[in-house]
């Protein structure tokens, strides 16, 4: 994801990792700065946390839940984007588009550190 401010989002990841569900994520390294970032927070809490430190902003926002289920839109994971901003999710199981998405993830994944 791009970012993440946006603490009830945050709280429903803390609760999947206490029952033992494995995260990992993705973010942009220049919005793990932004004031209300969560990111060093999850990192601290167990979370799996690795940034994009390329020029380029990993603008990405998906998620993949038990390899079978996307999430993908403009929707930013903040605050803003839930009150504010005019924002689209899309959640689908196909197949096709679930494998392509996490293809792009682990690749994304074994770049960063």
């Amino acid at each position: 994801v791009f970012t993440i401010t946006d603490n009830r989002i945050v709280r429903r990841l803390e609760e999947a990792q206490a029952r033992g569900v494995k995260i990992r994520i993705i973010s942009d390294n220049d919005k793990s700065l932004d004031s209300g970032s969560d990111l060093t927070y999850l990192s601290k809490s167990g979370i799996d946390c690795r940034l994009d430190r390329t020029d380029a902003h990993m603008h990405h926002k998906f998620a993949i839940s038990d390899q079978d289920l996307l999430l993908t839109g403009s929707y930013n994971w903040t605050r803003a984007a839930a009150a504010e901003n005019d924002e689209n999710i899309v959640i689908t199981n196909n197949p096709q588009l679930v494998r392509s998405f996490i293809e792009k993830f682990e690749k994304m994944w074994s770049q960063l550190d």
